[in-house]
């Protein structure tokens, strides 16, 4: 419970009102209850003017105040769902990329939709409505109680049953609520892949493939759901059966009361009434409680409490310049086996630029994966600027080496959030990178030039202008060091050379390219070549 109470205390305003509001709507439930008093004397009286008197009053009062409470709660669930939202995103931020491709995008996408609504419904809204859970019944039973202190025996009783009777399949429905959040998790993963892959369903006629592994995995969340609806049906109907039980009790009771002429007749609507708030609202502690409690094992995936950033653990550079790079016996596993057919050892100075090429599968991502600080496991050493790299926090590499890939993924947004990542950088400083990655021209001509919208996984751009784009996003930066992998692959011949002579010519910045083949025209132009 005490990860609902944290984002409670995030907003005290918006809660505070909707606690209040709360209470006074309790209040006027029972004020409700209790007008019903007169307007069944009234009626029974035969005072018509008394009797619509006290309806107008009853319906204008309870329904401004009901409606201002309901507006109010969902607003304020909506902003304890977005802090909810802000730290997931912040934990997956803190992660490295390593870590952060363990788990597929579709589990990530999950935990932001269909987790956080399973919260919002079992979480937010139960505890903000646990007020009036409290509130409806205490109000309503000291209204009774005014009336004849023998209801609170019977109420008692009732309670008791109703309370704690649903937990006894606690357990069970934690660990189906479990079950089913993954069972989403799964589906979202296969959606996105199959949505993603149909293009390649098409290419080879097999496009019942895209409703067959959708239907499989709906069909297996269909069972995850199926079980937690059972074990929550349980739940509710124990509560509900209790529920009606003390309900007939108390006008029962009251109806022996009145024919004792201990209370009058118009007691018997307004008992029936405020038995009605206390056994409805004791009818649902229970499953909410229940539904609460089972949200645990939802936060504790999040791993919200950590506070721990990959991305900030090791020491800081003392300047955002770069020196020298030196790998000695640098060596990587992958499930016992060996990546580099042998130990790398190189060492590249400040300014020079080093093509480096190897075959197929010869480790050359993966080398510069390492050196860019994505993967953090290895033996040998890298030393940067005579510092091991190891050693260094992750966002301090970032201030001085950019790493371009060879796929790079484009955002559907405008091109310019594309190139600038949300950062700040004028027309020209964006014109120019464009220019320097020979896209300037082709942006220029697009409709809404800069805010032009990319389509998703810039499916409206070739490979050759995705690569171009995200060499401009590089040059943008005027990092120190630079890291292309294969990045000029999608390009022709000409074009590939001129970005490549572009980078060559950066007089200012150490330049690292892999290549399966490095072009022979500007081979002269390396300070080294190295083969993986």
């Amino acid at each position: 419970m005490n990860y609902l109470f944290h984002y409670l205390r995030k907003r005290p305003g918006a809660v505070g009102i909707v606690i209040v509001l709360t209470i006074i709507t309790s209040a006027l439930r029972v004020t409700h209850a209790l007008i019903n008093v007169n307007i069944f004397n009234a009626l029974i009286k035969l005072e018509f003017h008394g009797f619509f008197y006290w309806v107008i009053i009853d319906i204008a009062v309870f329904a401004i105040f009901l409606v201002l409470m309901q507006i109010q709660m969902a607003e304020t669930v909506q902003l304890l769902s977005l802090d909810l939202r802000k730290d997931i995103i912040r934990q997956l931020s803190g992660k490295s990329i390593e870590e952060f491709n363990k788990q597929d995008t579709g589990v990530y996408a999950s935990w932001l939709t269909n987790d956080v609504t399973t919260i919002e419904n079992d979480g937010f809204y139960n505890i903000l409505q646990s007020v009036q859970i409290i509130t409806d019944p205490l109000f309503s039973m000291i209204a009774l109680a005014k009336f004849s202190w023998t209801f609170i025996p019977i109420i008692a009783l009732v309670s008791f049953l109703t309370v704690f009777l649903p937990q006894l399949i606690h357990k069970r429905l934690a660990s189906a609520s479990l079950s089913t959040t993954k069972a989403n998790e799964k589906l979202l993963n296969v959606i996105n892949d199959s949505l993603r892959g149909f293009n390649t369903f098409s290419i080879f006629g097999v496009e019942k493939q895209l409703e067959a592994r959708v239907t499989e995995t709906a069909l297996f969340l269909l069972d995850k759901k199926v079980k937690q609806a059972k074990y929550q049906s349980i739940a509710n109907n124990i509560a509900g059966f209790s529920n009606i039980l003390g309900q007939v009790g108390i006008k029962a009771w009251t109806g022996y009361l009145a024919l004792e002429k201990i209370i009058s007749i118009g007691v018997i609507g307004s008992s029936g009434n405020l038995a009605y708030n206390v056994f409805n609202s004791l009818a649902v502690i229970a499953p909410i409680w229940t539904e609460m409690t089972a949200l645990k094992p939802i936060f504790d995936k999040y791993h919200l409490t950590e506070k721990k950033n990959y991305k900030e653990e090791g020491q800081d550079c003392t300047e955002n310049k770069f020196d020298s790079l030196e790998v000695i016996n640098l060596q990587k596993k992958y499930q016992d086996r060996e990546v580099f057919a042998h130990p790398i050892n190189l060492c590249i100075l400040k300014n020079q630029k080093v093509g480096i090429y190897g075959k197929s599968g010869s480790g050359k991502t993966t080398f510069m994966k390492i050196i860019s600080g994505q993967i953090r496991s290895y033996t040998g050493e890298i030393q940067l600027n005579k510092v091991e790299l190891n050693r260094l926090k992750y966002s301090a590499l970032q201030k001085i080496l950019l790493y371009v890939e060879q796929t790079p993924y484009l955002f559907n947004d405008t091109v310019r959030y594309n190139l600038t990542l949300g950062e700040d950088f004028t027309d020209n400083e964006i014109i120019d990178a464009l220019k320097k990655a020979n896209l300037w021209k082709t942006i220029s001509n697009l409709p809404d030039g800069l805010n032009t919208e990319i389509n998703e996984n810039g499916n409206n751009f070739s490979g050759g202008q995705k690569q171009r784009l995200a060499l401009a996003r590089g040059l943008l930066r005027k990092r120190k060091l630079f890291l292309l992998d294969e990045s000029t692959s999608n390009l022709d011949k000409k074009t590939a050379l001129k970005v490549e002579n572009t980078f060559l010519g950066l007089d200012d910045a150490t330049v690292i390219f892999v290549s399966h083949q490095l072009h022979n025209e500007n081979k002269s132009a390396f300070d080294q070549i190295i083969e993986i």
